[in-house]
């Protein structure tokens, strides 16, 4: 892939250099169509600074050039400079000034700790926000790492041409991309995330002894669809698996059928257990009710594929069993899904990393998730209400119209973070 690489990101450079001296691109107007420099995976030791300062730049020229050229208000009340910050890749060092290495600091408070951050399908950095800001009060001084996946960020048209290799090559990347203050690499995945974080860890890569734990949210190790083995034909024929609206800052509205038969071929070594033994900490957190990818896959994977002493799994449960034989062991904890105070039924696939504060998309947050309501009314309702409910897809069907919004922020944020804290805390002590 290396000469595959450079050549697709040379193709990239050029294609950007004619849309700013043009002021446009092909169909520039739809975001369903190719921008015409969709984002690539970075050049070999590029330095991660540079790589984050000349995406923020090439995202900030073609959002500018496919969306706000041609619409007043592309992303609602927010600006194109909201819009880089939320999907932009990003390295944030200690927030303490007194991180030398220490018996206080070393490593409790993150002194010689790396964080990779690395999103899901159709969505951004800002998907882990909240996470790594908690973290970062909480480990002030490691440093941070996010990455944007290839032909996200930009516009949905950029994922009709993306590869899975293009995803893995830019997390090994991101894996090799810390100094050699670094002791204790960890990686945070968010669904499609989380399998690029676990393909590369399987790989062995260099810095594959720096792994010290992998965090596993709403893990995408299989697609929930029994029929997603048809997408890698069927987007031949067929461009979108759906064509929702695209004015959301953080994330994709639209999902392009090569970007679902990507995800399968990513995922596909998970489902047939052809992947080693993962004898590294592994923390995860899924939702019985998502409708997304398949929560048993990471039971199984979890339970038998796990072999280190050190792991624990949050299983948020809601109104779906584990179907009977589904793998169990005992590190897998229970935690329902009702809040009553939060107004939750249960847990939506996209509700897993965010806060209920979260400004975005916490609870009564500004960009509400309605797109599941085809009439104007209904979705308005959706939209407006200060009483809805938040759940996930397989309550739509008996929610009264109007009234229930897909979950975005997750009830139990700062439970699930104590623990996830801990959990690090715990992997980074012993193996030192």
């Amino acid at each position: 892939m290396g000469t595959s690489r450079i050549f697709k990101t040379g193709l990239a450079s050029l294609a950007l250099l004619g849309l700013l001296t043009t002021g446009a691109c092909a169909n520039s107007a739809d975001p369903l169509s190719p921008s015409g420099a969709a984002i690539a995976p970075p050049a070999e030791g590029l330095p991660f600074e540079d790589y984050v300062r000349s995406t923020r730049q090439q995202l900030r020229d073609v959002i500018a050039a496919t969306r706000f050229a041609h619409e007043e208000k592309p992303f609602g009340i927010h600006t194109l400079d909201q819009v880089v910050d939320m999907r932009a890749p990003y390295t944030l060092g200690p927030v303490s000034n007194t991180c030398t290495a220490n018996e206080e600091t070393d490593p409790p408070q993150g002194n010689g700790v790396g964080f990779l951050m690395v999103h899901g399908l159709t969505d951004s950095p800002y998907w882990l926000s909240d996470i790594r800001d908690d973290l970062r009060q909480r480990f002030p001084c490691a440093t941070f790492h996010g990455v944007l996946l290839p032909g996200h960020g930009t516009v949905p048209g950029d994922l009709l041409d993306v590869e899975y290799e293009d995803w893995l090559e830019t997390v090994r990347f991101g894996m090799n991309s810390f100094g050699d203050e670094i002791d204790h690499i960890i990686p945070i995945g968010f669904s499609t995330g989380a399998a690029l974080i676990g393909r590369v860890y399987s790989e062995q890569q260099p810095n594959s002894d720096l792994i010290s734990a992998l965090i596993m949210l709403s893990p995408g190790l299989a697609a929930k669809s029994e029929q997603a083995w048809l997408t890698p034909y069927v987007r031949y024929v067929k461009d979108w698996v759906g064509e929702g609206e695209n004015n959301d800052p953080g994330k994709y509205g639209s999902m392009a059928m090569n970007a679902a038969a990507e995800f399968y071929l990513l995922t596909k070594p998970f489902g047939q257990g052809k992947l080693a033994d993962f004898n590294v900490p592994v923390f995860g957190v899924v939702s019985s009710d998502d409708q997304t990818i398949n929560p048993d896959l990471m039971r199984d994977f979890f339970c038998n594929k796990v072999t280190s002493p050190q792991k624990h799994l949050i299983w948020y449960q809601g109104k779906i069993d584990p179907p009977n034989g589904s793998a169990t062991c005992d590190d897998i904890e229970i935690v329902r899904s009702e809040d009553d105070e939060m107004r939750t039924l249960n847990h939506a696939h996209t509700a897993i990393t965010m806060s209920p504060k979260d400004p975005i998309y916490g609870l009564d947050g500004a960009v509400p998730d309605c797109g599941h309501y085809d009439d104007e009314t209904a979705r308005s309702n959706c939209q407006s209400g200060t009483d809805v409910l938040y759940g996930e897809r397989n309550l739509f069907d008996d929610a009264p119209p109007g009234t229930m919004r897909r979950g975005t922020f997750n009830p139990d944020f700062p439970g699930m973070m104590d623990k996830m804290a801990a959990f690090i805390t715990k992997a980074i002590t012993t193996q030192d």
